[in-house]
């Protein structure tokens, strides 16, 4: 027996983003249906499985460069952006048929809410909720998403040590989210989840949640890509 170190893992994705994975789930389950009879055998319960079902998560690292951005293109508040959270999010709607043994499903409507945070600033006019805007997050380089959002929330904070000057402004989609040379929510596609050598699970997946966060700090973040199995999961 050999135990595996973890290090040799790698995940592919036909349609989808993989830059720099380092870490993969899957939970392969499915309900048990209760099929007990009266007058049971030996009084006891009998069951049979229910179609099976897979879903999981995989991670790619993602570091700040100075590319990394956030702009607002109206009026809302984006002064001395220095952090950001993004969640995309897809509707997970089953399209299971008859006579397979494996739930399989489209995605449904898309969306995305988030946060970023700003140093206030000594001369524009502090931040207030209700602005509606499209927002650019740039992950790096060429790689950004443009999101027409509306402002839910502000917490704006100040100390007077000077700790604390800085404004957190909540927001939600309003709208189609477009992007650049970053990760679909929705895409779907045949994915291989390596755990070394030839020890995998394979089989089509579909995108349902993405989550990245960035910080001027440059401390390092991830993607965060939550999927659903999409028919059956092959292990190997």
């Amino acid at each position: 027996m050999a135990a595996i170190a973890g290090h040799d893992g790698h995940v592919t994705f036909a349609s989808g983003y993989t830059t720099n994975a380092h870490a993969w789930s899957i939970t392969d389950g499915g309900a048990s249906v209760d099929t007990t009879p009266f007058q049971p055998t030996g009084d006891w319960t009998t069951r049979a499985l229910a179609i099976a079902d897979w879903n999981g998560e995989y991670r790619c690292k993602q570091v700040a460069t100075l590319a990394t951005r956030l702009t607002a293109a109206g009026g809302s508040y984006d002064s001395n952006a220095h952090s950001f959270s993004l969640e995309l999010s897809a509707q997970d709607l089953l399209t299971t048929p008859f006579g397979v043994d494996y739930q399989t499903r489209i995605a449904g409507l898309l969306g995305g809410t988030g946060s970023y945070d700003c140093y206030l600033d000594a001369t524009a006019t502090l931040p207030q909720r209700g602005d509606s805007d499209t927002i650019t997050l740039t992950i790096d380089a060429g790689k950004t998403y443009g999101i027409p959002v509306v402002i839910r929330e502000i917490e704006a904070r100040v100390s007077t040590d000077g700790s604390d000057r800085h404004a957190t402004i909540t927001w939600e989609s309003n709208g189609a989210i477009t992007r650049a040379g970053t990760p679909l929510i929705g895409a779907t596609g045949a994915a291989t989840f390596l755990a070394v050598g030839g020890r995998t699970y394979t089989g089509d997946i579909l995108i349902t949640r993405i989550g990245i966060s960035m910080a001027a700090a440059r401390d390092i973040a991830e993607y965060a890509f939550g999927f659903a199995g999409n028919g059956d999961l092959t292990a190997a």
